[in-house]
């Protein structure tokens, strides 16, 4: 989680600061409007977009520490993604449930955002990282390779990438 916050914590402070300006001028004026504008835009950026990709990560994390021919868990940054490299060999099976790990975990907290009474805004930030299982995106890439690897088209491979 920390890595994902230490790839947008300029975003995070910003927010912060525009949330904190925004409740001063509440404060001074009795003007609501910027304070609920500022609060919107900090819940959907940290509590949907940030919180939604740390859980993600970290599923993904959990999923490979308990695959004990892991060596180790690296993170990959770059501009735009923070993602978890893991080094050593895994099975098609373990590489599909490491894979599966992350984009679900982020389903699951959706799912139960889309109950009665709670907030269904935060829902589809959650919601969408189901994309994520798309041959596109990393997660899918290696769900595929994983089923492939499975049915014996193609040889196990190491577990990068």
């Amino acid at each position: 989680m920390a890595a994902v916050a230490a790839q947008v914590w300029p975003l995070l402070v910003f927010l912060g600061l525009f949330l904190a300006a925004a409740l001063a001028w509440f404060a001074r004026s009795g003007d609501r409007v910027p304070a609920e504008m500022a609060w919107g835009v900090f819940e959907a950026a940290a509590l949907g977009l940030v919180a939604s990709f740390a859980l993600h990560e970290s599923a993904h994390v959990v999923a490979l520490r308990r695959v004990r021919t892991v060596t180790r868990i690296a993170l990959e940054r770059t501009a735009w993604r923070t993602s978890v490299v893991p080094e050593g060999t895994m099975t098609a099976r373990q590489t599909a449930g490491v894979a599966l790990a992350g984009p679900l975990s982020c389903v699951a907290v959706g799912a139960l955002l889309w109950l009665p009474d709670l907030d269904r805004s935060l829902a589809w930030w959650y919601l969408a990282h189901a994309a994520f299982l798309l041959p596109l995106f990393g997660d899918g890439r290696a769900l595929r390779h994983a089923l492939r690897t499975a049915r014996g088209r193609r040889p196990a491979g190491e577990a990068r990438g």
